[in-house]
């Protein structure tokens, strides 16, 4: 057993969870535990601590970013590091996800190096404070690189 809390994964598509599953385990991460609904989600992150959240932004009857709002909403949870998953991502996934308190997006299908990379700086993030909300122009180019400046 390590001293790491686990990873929790939440896809509605069973194999693509199994996939992830495997990734991270590979990229080494051994405990890592997937589950396919929010709710699910949610009742297991108030049993234990968990590391990191990875959760599909597309699910019912709660899609990922439904989910990140309720555990931002947790005081409990609240400073659970958060990255979504999708095929694609348009502007306003991404805004809406970020106003909710995602930590990073992850493409579909995964890029091994694009990976670790997200989990790195995203596990290694200060936690988060309720008061004093920031501009979300001035922050969205600095938490997602890969958008760039507007």
């Amino acid at each position: 057993m390590s001293d790491t809390p686990p990873i929790l994964v939440v896809d509605d598509q069973e194999k693509l969870l199994r996939l992830v599953v495997m990734l991270m385990n590979r990229i080494g991460f051994p405990e890592v535990e997937g589950v396919t609904s929010g709710p699910e989600a949610l009742e297991r992150l108030r049993e234990r601590r968990y590391a990191l959240v990875i959760s599909d932004l597309e699910m019912e009857p709660m899609d990922g970013i439904a989910l990140l709002r309720e555990i931002r909403a947790d005081d409990d949870l609240m400073n659970t590091p958060f990255i979504l998953t999708e095929a694609s991502f348009d502007f306003e996934d991404i805004n809406v996800a970020h106003q909710a308190g995602a930590d990073a997006f992850i493409l579909k299908p995964f890029d091994m190096a694009v990976l670790k990379t997200k989990l790195k700086q995203v596990l290694n993030s200060k936690p988060r404070k309720r008061e004093a909300p920031v501009a979300a122009e001035s922050s969205l180019s600095n938490d997602f690189p890969m958008l760039g400046k507007f």
